[in-house]
């Protein structure tokens, strides 16, 4: 079943599914309102779902959002679900989200996700009164209320960063990266000011018009050259570095930002805000140092960092992974029961001595600083540097925990000092660098721990490249290979197809070929068009649980179906060559009845034929133009970015209306196409020669096509209008009229060629019955001469598939 709105998902599929579990409708409210307040603020949120222990519904069980069938479950979908649940009365200890197509389960507690809703029957009444204590719960609530407002705070951010970029384009000319270097140091000069000089605050109009006016000085570009000479901030900026705006420019940019204080603005809010403008400006030319953020948190979480271990990043680009380490480990310190000292004595080694990156470009190293200096620090450990030397007394071989990282692809290495210092390049004149990385990221982790890369397939599993999978298997245990869609990476201008491979350090006394059991997934999904916009239905989230079980227990969750464990690797290491074989079940018992019934069907359909040449040699008729019987409809429809539109087509030799495919707004090229009813009469210009004519099924209403398909309605005041237009598809998809058709169809080039517009369509004369009674019998007779032959076409396919079953009975060959 499709579903087409938020609705459709809450009462065709919800509904249902609940009750398969044992969820009962007695025991729910929906459209629940709770009215939050926090200091001044204030706003009511409405719960979809909200469903009780009982039919008294005293005690909260189950807080169920519903988003469109076209949202995605994201993080924010879920953070917003379990802030609802913590805000309530009493809090729900389950959040369930669904968007018709995927469910995800979550504790409201500590956030982690079920592998599915449990049954009804395996709950105990008000779960939370058993778990946790007042004080535990009104920390919960308040932690919610902050999440809840962040959401407005997100957009308010968000609209001044824009509102500043804008005003940097529109003032000087620059283009995206360029705009936003100069964009990173004013919002620096703001965060320092807030921090360093909060008293006498210089990052204000009234102080920056004074400068200008009485000292002729501008006090931003003042603020940056002290910053530059602070420790605190060393290597955040190049001494060289300069504000490159016009005083206009930037004092416009200091009203923008006056009344937002950075300082007290969460750092989530912060980061989030600014990887949206981070990755706004990347994806526009230097995508190739961006990850998108559903393979970070995958990876990230799939490795899961723990409190004190260092992580290195070799090929940092923006510092997707090293931010969203940073985020969970802080989760993971604020969460564990430490005196409030040791916390802030983790949190100190988090932010000084726990995150390290290198990359090679200047201003990309420098967006990484500026990113992880945004989202709460970390910075210090980031360097201007080449990925495949060491950093003398900080990036060094074998002082890692952890190296996660997304390495160039595409790109080759050939400095004779590089390739002699790695076994993979020694003796060569050159190497790539995506091989070269994966010894680099070994080579700086401990024996023992962890590396998450992401690798092209070629490396995994082209015969030239066998020497690469010897070295990772004598000196790694492969624990996982991912296989990720080429769509993941599309968006940011890389069209190779990869995998996420997660391996583990042997120590000199384990190296060997040996390999233990090796996880393997296929993700068809990953949460992106080809376009790089965001579409639901992401497979990572539900690969992450099988993965996670499959460390913790060297076993399968089952929660995605295209997860598996292969016992033995061979020569090769990606996810394909090993992903079983699905062998299509076909019950040969079953086939041949239904062979035996469709032949009686076709037996009565033939007997109904009895008459029919008859009645057609007798049947009067007189010719008609088809415009005389029809009219041109064309209703245009303006694509909305986030709505799910079907894309019909005909098929030749009069087999009907299909759907060709389903796509977002945002995914077509067209701002508009032509949205066809149930009944129309539609055609392809371009086959019609075809027997590509037919009318439009209920199934398919509503469905839109492009302008070469021309759709008709009978002309207002007719009688019979449905048989009018049956009789009509029938005729044209006959051979005698086909052949005229294709006559008068025109066009020169290879792209025009038999194109059939609808003035000749509606030019054309055909034989039409006279009486109305003729109709209705010709109409009849018609039909079930098409239903004859789609009979047959069914017999033809399950004859097949009878042959196919005959097959699989074979012995197999082992």
């Amino acid at each position: 079943m499709r579903y087409k709105t938020e609705e459709d998902v809450k009462v065709k599929f919800l509904l249902p599914y609940l009750r398969e579990k044992g969820y009962y409708q007695e025991c729910m409210d929906f459209e629940v309102s709770i009215v939050v307040q926090e200091g001044r603020k204030s706003k009511t949120i409405w719960a979809d779902i909200l469903i009780y222990t009982s039919v008294n519904k005293s005690a909260p069980l189950i807080i169920c959002e519903t988003k469109a069938p076209t949202e995605i479950l994201d993080r924010k979908v879920r953070e917003q679900a379990i802030s609802y649940a913590r805000l309530l009365p009493r809090i729900a200890p389950l959040v369930l989200i669904t968007n018709g197509s995927q469910v995800q389960v979550f504790h409201t507690l500590d956030k982690s996700r079920l592998s599915q809703l449990p049954p009804r029957n395996e709950l105990d009444r008000d779960i939370v009164r058993f778990v946790i204590n007042e004080d535990q719960r009104n920390a919960l609530r308040l932690e919610a209320k902050h999440e809840l407002f962040i959401i407005d705070d997100v957009k308010t951010f968000k609209s001044i960063l824009k509102a500043c970029h804008n005003e940097i384009r529109n003032n000087e000319g620059l283009d995206p990266t360029a705009a936003f270097d100069e964009m990173s140091k004013l919002m620096f000069c703001k965060l320092y000011e807030e921090k360093e000089n909060p008293q006498g605050n210089r990052f204000r109009t009234s102080v920056f018009d004074d400068s200008m006016d009485r000292l002729h000085v501008n006090v931003v570009k003042r603020i940056l050259e002290e910053a530059k000479k602070s420790e605190d901030y060393k290597g955040l900026f190049q001494q060289s570095d300069q504000i490159n705006l016009k005083d206009r420019t930037v004092s416009k940019i200091v009203s923008l930002f006056e009344d937002y204080d950075l300082g007290l603005t969460a750092f989530d809010v912060k980061g989030e805000a600014f990887e949206y403008f981070l990755g706004d400006t990347f994806t526009g030319g230097l995508g190739e140092y961006f990850t998108p953020r559903n393979v970070v948190e995958f990876m990230v979480e799939a490795i899961n960092p723990k409190i004190g271990e260092r992580i290195i990043d070799p090929f940092c680009g923006t510092g997707g992974f090293l931010i969203y380490s940073f985020e969970l480990v802080s989760e993971k310190i604020r969460l564990h029961e430490f005196s409030e000292d040791e916390k802030n004595k983790w949190r100190y080694q988090l932010s000084n001595q726990s995150l390290f990156g290198t990359d090679w470009k200047e201003r990309t190293s420098q967006a990484c600083k500026m990113n992880m200096r945004v989202h709460g620090d970390g910075s210090s450990g980031i360097f201007k540097h080449d990925g495949f030397t060491d950093v003398p007394g900080v990036i060094e071989e074998a002082r890692f925990d952890i190296c996660i990282t997304n390495p160039p692809f595409g790109s080759i290495e050939n400095d004779p000092d590089v390739l002699d210092h790695y076994e993979l390049g020694r003796g060569r004149n050159s190497q790539a660098r995506a091989i070269l990385a994966l010894e680099r990221s070994l080579s700086l982790v401990k024996p023992g721990s962890f590396v998450g890369i992401v690798i092209i397939d070629g490396v995994l599993n082209n015969s030239s490249t066998k020497y690469v999978r010897d070295y990772l298997k004598r000196d790694a245990w492969i624990h996982g290979v991912i296989s990720i869609t080429s769509d993941t990476f599309a968006g940011y201008g890389a069209e190779a197809k990869t995998s996420i491979l997660f391996m583990e350090r042997k120590g000199t006394e384990e190296q060997s070929d040996a390999q233990n059991p090796v996880f393997m997934a296929l993700a068809h999904n990953t949460g992106y068009a080809p376009n790089g916009d965001h579409i639901p239905g992401n497979a990572l989230p539900d690969i992450l649980m099988d993965f996670k079980t499959f460390r913790k227990k060297k076993k399968l969750l089952g929660q995605h179906d295209e997860s598996w464990i292969t016992e033995e690797v061979e020569d090769r290491l990606d996810a394909e060559f090993y992903a079983p074989i699905k062998v299509k079940v076909v019950n040969v018992k079953e086939i041949r009845s239904d062979v035996e019934r469709l032949i009686k069907e076709i037996r009565k359909v033939y007997k109904s034929l009895d008459g029919m040449e008859a009645f057609f040699e007798k049947m009067k008729t007189h010719p008609i133009k088809l415009g005389e019987l029809l009219d041109v409809v064309d209703e245009q429809v303006k694509l909305e970015s986030d709505s799910l539109y079907r894309h019909l087509g005909v098929r030749n030799w009069g087999n009907g209306v299909y759907c060709r495919e389903e796509k977002l707004g945002r995914e077509v090229k067209s701002k508009s196409l032509k949205q066809v009813k149930t009944d129309w009469l539609i055609y392809n210009r371009l086959f019609a020669k075809n027997g590509s004519f037919a009318i439009v099924p209920e199934e398919y209403d509503s469905g839109v096509v492009s302008n070469e398909f021309p759709t008709f309605e009978t002309k207002e005041g007719l009688k019979n209008g449905d048989l009018i237009k049956r009789f009509i598809v029938h005729s044209i998809n006959s051979p005698q009229y086909l052949a005229v058709v294709e006559a008068r169809s025109t066009g020169s080039t290879k792209k025009s060629r038999g194109r059939f517009k609808s003035e000749l369509f509606l030019d054309m004369t055909i034989d039409f019955p006279i009486s109305d009674d003729d109709i209705y019998i010709a109409v009849k007779y018609l039909d079930k001469a098409a239903e004859f032959r789609s009979h047959q076409t069914k017999l033809l396919d399950l004859s097949k598939t009878l042959r196919e079953g005959a097959h699989l009975l074979l012995p197999k060959f082992v």
